[in-house]
């Protein structure tokens, strides 16, 4: 055979055709074999695992950022915190703080006016139980105040609420508290003392109005009340005429709402 004439067993590359041909069908088998163990959640190449760990990682910090986006509405201010020391007070629209616990944010609502309702049963200055109902009207003014100044706002307010409206009552007449000329200088009075009490605890909470919707004698008192106005003629009973159902006669039994 002549030097340059070519070998028909051999390919002119150098190769057999059959050795390509096997080569990838073993790599198409193994490339089947390592997607099955993938599915299977059996033995897994290292570099697979790793791929694998490294995106739960990514998407557990990617949500832990995605925590610190806010919004705060236009009746809100937002008060934020790093790590329990004051940062700043943001003011409405959106935004994004570090998340906790690195930073917290508190929203406090300081444009809605709120109401609280008492039923307390309060002794006059002339030693006369009264069962009073009465409702405070407030809203928050000082974020920070609100927060930090006093442990539970609402719960301040309320007893502050009854401890002025008792203190007042407490100083006035029945008759006072009674009559629909008096009630409001009671009122004004009470709500005058409650901001003075709220103010002394820096609280941050400013009182719009204080009601006194109703006053009425309990009914275990209501027997010895009227014992007295029997007593004392129609005198008592032209003093309560305001209350009074109808015109006072020989007994004035129906006067100052009894």
């Amino acid at each position: 055979m002549a030097w340059n004439q070519p070998d028909p067993q051999k390919s002119p590359w150098g190769k057999r055709p059959e050795s390509a041909g096997a080569a990838l069908d073993a790599r198409i088998k193994d490339w089947q074999r390592r997607l099955g163990e993938l599915l299977r959640g059996g033995p897994q190449p290292g570099r697979v695992r790793s791929w694998i760990v490294q995106l739960a990682i990514a998407g557990v910090v990617l949500g832990w950022l995605a925590t610190g986006f806010y919004q705060i509405a236009s009746a809100e201010r937002g008060v934020i915190l790093r790590f329990g020391a004051f940062r700043e007070i943001v003011q409405e629209g959106a935004g994004w703080h570090l998340p906790w616990p690195v930073e917290t944010l508190y929203k406090v609502n300081v444009m809605s006016v709120k109401s609280q309702e008492f039923r307390p049963q309060v002794l006059t200055s002339d030693v006369n139980l009264v069962d009073l109902h009465f409702s405070v009207q407030y809203r928050f003014t000082d974020p920070m105040k609100v927060l930090f100044q006093v442990r539970d706002p609402e719960a301040t307010l309320g007893e502050v609420s009854q401890s002025a409206l008792r203190e007042v009552v407490g100083q006035s007449t029945l008759q006072d508290v009674l009559a629909g000329v008096t009630r409001p200088q009671v009122t004004q009075r009470t709500h005058q003392l409650i901001q003075h009490m709220l103010d002394s605890y820096n609280s941050g909470i400013e009182v719009s109005s204080v009601n006194l919707t109703d006053v009425q004698v309990p009914d275990p008192v209501v027997p010895s009340r009227r014992g007295r106005v029997r007593e004392a003629g129609p005198g008592l009973c032209q003093s309560h005429r305001p209350r009074s159902t109808g015109p006072c006669r020989q007994y004035p039994t129906e006067c100052a709402g009894l």
